[in-house]
């Protein structure tokens, strides 16, 4: 859920900062704002895939002994 609406959110900024490049056309601006996005698609995908599972050590169950 959070990660849609980072996305609409960036969707929104980019829209209305290329809106304000000049000498661009439609299309080249929907390409840019198309990129940028896979771009930061690419990057979230990365954090996710490198950072969940990484640096832990796999859970051990683990039985006490008690001594009489």
């Amino acid at each position: 859920m959070g990660i849609t609406a980072l996305f609409v959110i960036l969707l929104v900024i980019l829209i209305f900062l290329v809106s304000y490049i000049p000498n661009l056309t439609f299309r080249k601006k929907i390409f840019i704002v198309i990129a940028a996005l896979l771009v930061c698609f690419a990057v979230l995908a990365f954090l996710f895939a490198t950072q969940f599972g990484g640096g832990r050590e796999p859970v051990q169950n683990e039985t006490l002994e008690i001594k009489k």
